[in-house]
């Protein structure tokens, strides 16, 4: 059985809320993730009277964007730690448009890999091919079918013989 992975070791949540004003404004267009986390990054890296917390927040890197406005960060230790102290003197800043309503540390969410087996049904392999070679505008034949799957199937040198005794002329 594979071992369990950790997922967002060492990350931050920030719980993001629109402002008001954004929308009245009638903002129809929600913010990718990724353009709320350079805002926020933009917004605290600019506090050049706080050294520390410039420095921490051009070391934090995106996690991901939950639905809801929750954005999960990643950094170094001692980066998290001067976040988490600037949220306590009410000093991060928000990305323009939203107001911080909560941050937490993200406990390691466990994920448990499902192992594959090591055979493919041929029939599954053989439908994959066609199809790929379909979607390539490649005529399938017997050798050029043999030859996608012996590319695209390394190791398995009965291709051949398995092609040719299930091929229907």
């Amino acid at each position: 059985m594979a071992r369990p992975v950790q997922l967002a070791p060492g990350s931050l949540a920030l719980v993001l809320r629109r402002l008001e004003a954004q929308e009245a404004a009638g903002v129809a267009e929600e913010a990718g993730g990724r353009a709320v986390f350079r805002a926020f990054r933009r917004a605290n890296a600019r506090c050049f009277w706080n050294a520390r917390l410039a420095r921490a927040a051009s070391r934090l890197a995106f996690q991901g964007w939950l639905r809801r406005g929750v954005l999960l960060v990643h950094a170094p230790p001692a980066c998290l730690q001067v976040l988490r102290d600037a949220w306590r003197r009410r000093a991060l800043r928000p990305p323009r448009g939203f107001c911080i309503s909560a941050v937490g540390d993200v406990f390691p969410v466990q994920m448990n890999p499902i192992a594959q087996s090591q055979f493919v049904p041929l029939a599954e392999v053989v439908c994959c091919a066609v199809s790929d070679m379909n979607a390539a505008q490649t005529v399938v034949t017997q050798e050029s079918l043999l030859d996608h799957l012996m590319k695209h199937y390394p190791g398995h040198r009965v291709w051949h013989l398995i092609i040719r005794s299930f091929w229907m002329d």
